[in-house]
């Protein structure tokens, strides 16, 4: 959070969690000297978060408290993308009782909040439709613009150092020479990109509802859907990459989900939903543990003339996986899962006058798995992975205990449903085993690796 001391405004940075998936330094800027605004009623001095060419994988919230002018339902937050031409940020919220307005973003770059007239709306919205992000300011059919720039002397400037939330030092492209918010020179149409000019079109979807004018609102909810479906195309035409469980599948989840949104993906049935539901089979971390317990224990004679014997089988079969988007994450990654265990149980004891029988078959079933798997480096400096769980189980035994005593023979027998919670950690590394004890009895435990999507790293000439 940053104040302007000079006109009491606070902007606030709120990250989600995924946004960064490193350490990321990001900077806030409130300026001091007027930037361009590009439309008449221009609120701010301006606001720059960088570096410019960042890009979030999720929304990031950008929350402008107390400007200058009260906040109303015609204001906007947005980018400034040239001298002429802005694009609304998505998700606006204008709070006009606590006097803040808030949009969300997917790259950094400069911001203002101003108030379009009807005009300045319809004008920016042909421009908007004109406008591809995969090239350098390439709308109405201009190849560049005017760029706008930061003062050289920024005497009233303000930081704000972020990575993924937490404070950081400053960066080093920190610079007091001028900086130009145009869109980078990298000629790709970027999941961001893309739908940065879909949640714009959207956001004048909106002040096309609330001013009455339903012709316009279509028009431009036609565009979004326009502009969406040939990112879309532009994405399943691109040839799929060496690792497509990096930014190949984070593409394909976003213009699901906006696919979705605006109406364009029903029952999961186009192109890119099918897309996204083979790319999340193909990049689930998966593995299995397999766990045995036993007794063997044959019939035996004792001292006392009496007779033992008694076996267990008590065998387990886990399966769990992690989620794509939560595998490619750093730290802990989020498991799920499910399993069976059966157990038979068998004692039999004899005497002269007394004998006393035991039978035990049990079956156990996966409510839900919950827990983490943790990445570390051991002591030989080899980096480990570690899934603690814990398993919720559901269980139906059934025993009968019968023989004889002094009083005369007994047989019971009964049938038990009850649920309980295992907690257990698990090595995971393929064809990790365990072997305890011998034939009469003991333990193991097996690992197995089912499926795993690699390191998630992306080639730098990937471009989704």
């Amino acid at each position: 959070m940053v104040e302007d001391p000079n006109t009491g405004m606070t902007v606030g940075l709120s990250f989600p969690e995924g946004a960064l998936t490193e350490d990321t330094e990001v900077t806030l800027v409130i300026h001091g000297t007027k930037q361009a605004g590009v439309i008449t009623k221009c609120h701010i001095n301006g606001i720059s978060i960088l570096p410019k060419t960042l890009l979030f994988q999720e929304k990031v919230s950008i929350d402008v408290y107390n400007p200058p002018v009260v906040v109303t339902r015609e204001m906007l937050l947005y980018r400034v993308v040239s001298t002429q031409f802005i694009m609304p940020l998505g998700s606006h919220e204008q709070h006009l009782e606590e006097n803040w307005i808030s949009g969300t973003i997917y790259a950094g770059g400069t911001f203002s909040t101003g108030t379009p007239t009807a005009t300045e709306i319809a004008s920016q919205c042909r421009k908007l439709a004109a406008y591809n992000p995969a090239r350098p300011l390439a709308y109405a059919g201009e190849e560049s613009d005017t760029p706008v720039s930061l003062p050289e002397k920024m005497n009233n400037m303000y930081e704000f150092y972020a990575c993924g939330g937490p404070f950081a030092g400053p960066p080093d492209e920190y610079l007091p020479s001028p900086i130009c918010t145009t869109a980078d020179d990298e000629e790709c149409m970027r999941w961001q990109k893309a739908l940065t000019k879909i949640e714009a079109h959207m956001t004048w979807v909106e002040q096309y509802i609330y001013t009455k004018n339903p012709e316009a609102e279509q028009a431009e909810r036609r565009a979004a859907e326009d502009d969406l479906q040939e990112a879309i195309d532009g994405y399943l035409k691109k040839a799929s990459p060496a690792n497509k469980c990096g930014s190949y599948i984070k593409a394909a989840a976003k213009y699901t989900e906006s696919a979705t949104l605006l109406g364009m993906n029903i029952r999961d049935e186009s192109p890119i939903a099918q897309q996204f539901n083979k790319l999340v089979d193909e990049c689930s971390f998966v593995f299995a543990v397999e766990t045995r317990f036993w007794i063997n224990q044959p019939k035996e004679k004792r001292k006392d003339g009496s007779s033992y014997e008694e076996k267990l089988n008590n065998y387990t079969t886990i399966k769990c996986y992690t989620p794509w988007n939560e595998f490619q994450a750093t730290g802990t990654q989020k498991v799920r899962g499910e399993g069976e265990r059966s157990i038979t149980w068998d004692k039999h004891w004899v005497g002269d006058e007394k004998e006393d029988h035991m039978t035990v078959t049990s079956a156990w079933k996966v409510e839900k798995i919950e827990g983490a798997i943790s990445q570390y480096v051991d002591d030989h400096g080899e980096q480990t992975m570690l899934a603690n769980i814990s398993i919720y189980w559901k269980e139906t035994t059934s025993t009968r205990i019968w023989g004889k005593n002094p009083h005369g023979p007994y047989d019971v027998s009964g049938t038990e449903t009850k649920t309980s919670v295992e907690h257990t950690s698990y090595n995971l590394e393929n064809g990790y085993s365990e072997n305890i004890g011998n034939e009469s009895s003991g333990h193991s435990l097996r690992v197995y690796i089912l499926k795993s999507p690699g390191d998630g790293r992306d080639d730098p000439d990937d471009c989704f």
